[in-house]
């Protein structure tokens, strides 16, 4: 086994600003979201997958319950590209910000956490 070479992988978690929703939250990140990020000629050219997660309050009660800790974030996303500096070209442009960040700062609280890695695929059902 081995590390994939061909792709590397941003994945990003958020937590919901206080004062937003849950339903409002979940509207804008699946369906507001996605649009205004594909939408950008930087996303065209360098990201290869970009997936989301949602958390599921009733998975998560039992994960508490069963003595697990529980992740504090609401949603997360994975990003990949064909490299890091691809991937940070989208995040660290102008476009990025002016178009996706402005939006997105009304639903997330600041300080989202990002977790840069190589990856290996160890079971894909």
């Amino acid at each position: 086994m081995s590390l994939r070479t061909d792709r590397v992988r941003i994945t990003a978690s958020f937590k919901r600003k206080e004062g937003v929703s849950k339903e409002a939250f979940d509207e804008f990140w699946l369906n507001e979201h996605p649009k205004l990020f594909n939408s950008l000629d930087i996303v065209k050219k360098n990201i290869l997958k970009y997936e989301q997660a949602y958390s599921n309050e009733v998975v998560a009660k039992a994960i508490g319950e069963a003595g697990l800790t529980v992740s504090p974030f609401d949603a997360m996303a994975v990003f990949e590209a064909p490299s890091f500096e691809a991937l940070m070209e989208v995040f660290t442009s102008e476009e990025y910000r002016t178009v996706v960040g402005v939006q997105s700062v009304k639903f997330f609280e600041k300080g989202g956490h990002m977790f840069a890695s190589n990856f290996a695929t160890i079971i894909d059902n």
